[in-house]
């Protein structure tokens, strides 16, 4: 699955070098397409920070320079909604740029999709598994990101890291997206921007078994043509 995913962002010239945080050692194709390997070191946040460290050594020229980090579950992933992230990312000052995609355009993309969507004042989104992130600003806010992950299941202890504004705004749909970035500004110290994106491929992920069989037939749709 990985490896379409690592095959759309290699056609992004813009890309440059690839880090994979995963089991170590790697299959032999996927390593061929990677820059760097680098053995997972547990849960998402400890990957995320081994795959920086990874790039910010002496070959990465601009230590400050955002990286992209990409889900490798995303596997209709294409090098044309990469461009078009990127692209609307680029003109917002930001640390920090998350993908954020509007339901109408999974369901009309992937019918049957299971997603979960957040209801602001501008319309209904979905993560995208793509996100733009200044290494220094990942590192400043990760004990708030940590707390927040270990807290998801528990109410109270997110409305206390989040406020109860925010939350109830969510419930309600009053809350508009700027708020929203606001409100992680002061808490966590960094800014973050929404970067709203049509591309439903960067949201569907392989998380469930029904998702899976969804994608399996769109990569045989996309592959057919080739075949003929």
């Amino acid at each position: 699955m990985v490896e379409w995913v690592l095959a759309a962002l290699r056609a992004v010239p813009r890309i440059g070098r690839i880090a994979l945080v995963g089991p170590y050692p790697l299959p032999a194709p996927v390593a061929a397409q990677v820059d760097l390997a680098v053995p997972q070191q547990g849960g998402l946040l400890e990957n995320a920070a081994a795959g920086l460290a990874a790039l910010a050594g002496p070959a990465f020229s601009v230590p400050s320079a955002a990286v992209l980090i990409a889900a490798a579950d995303i596997p209709l992933l294409t090098p044309r909604a990469v461009d078009a992230f990127l692209d609307a990312a680029a003109p917002i000052d930001a640390d920090v740029w998350y993908a954020a995609v509007p339901r109408e355009d999974v369901e009309r993309a992937c019918p049957g999709a299971a997603k979960t969507f957040v209801r602001f004042r501008e319309g209904t989104f979905t993560g995208g598994s793509l996100i733009l992130i200044r290494p220094e600003a990942f590192h400043r806010a990760r004990p708030l990101i940590a707390r927040a992950v270990q807290a998801r299941k528990r109410p109270w202890e997110l409305a206390r890291l989040a406020g109860v504004r925010m939350l109830v705004g969510l419930a309600t749909g009053r809350l508009r997206i700027a708020d929203a970035e606001q409100q992680v500004a002061r808490i966590a110290g960094i800014r973050a921007r929404a970067v709203i994106c049509h591309h439903a491929e960067i949201a569907i992920d392989v998380d469930r078994p029904e998702t899976l069989a969804l994608i399996r037939g769109a990569l045989d749709d996309r592959q057919a043509p080739a075949a003929r």
